[in-house]
């Protein structure tokens, strides 16, 4: 038995002027936003008012940062500035190598010496001075 798989479920549908939902209640408080502001102010102070007024309501309208709602964005903005952050590594210094080379001459001959790492031989080496030291006895 077949059965119809539905295709581009992640697509909102479109109601009317080919706005899906969410966009036609931002457009509809954005005119409700202007209507309210036309009552209150002045022709002049209005047309300069209502310019950030239109670009804000696009901008949560239509504008799809990395696939997601400007909403959801700025959701998201908001979050990572307020939680504290978390490090998962923070390198730690050892004094004697990290500070030696900003001290001046006079305290650099008093600090002692960083430790010196032994250096390992590798395993061809090791196989070179076992089989010496089997041949020379």
């Amino acid at each position: 038995m077949h059965a119809n798989v539905p295709q581009f479920i992640e697509m909102e549908d479109k109601i009317a002027f080919g706005l899906t939902w969410k966009q036609l209640l931002w457009m509809g408080g954005m005119v409700a936003c202007l209507i309210i502001l036309y009552g209150f102010v002045d022709r002049q102070i209005f047309l300069f008012v209502a310019i950030p007024v239109i670009a804000i309501f696009a901008v949560f309208s239509f504008y799809r940062p990395q696939g997601m709602s400007f909403v959801a964005f700025l959701s998201f903005v908001i979050q990572y500035f307020a939680r504290p952050k978390k490090y998962v590594w923070k390198r730690e210094y050892k004094e004697e190598s990290a500070f030696v080379k900003y001290l001046p001459e006079t305290q650099k001959k008093k600090a002692k010496p960083p430790a010196t790492l032994r250096r390992i031989p590798s395993q061809s080496q090791l196989k070179r001075i076992a089989w010496i030291l089997d041949t020379k006895k």
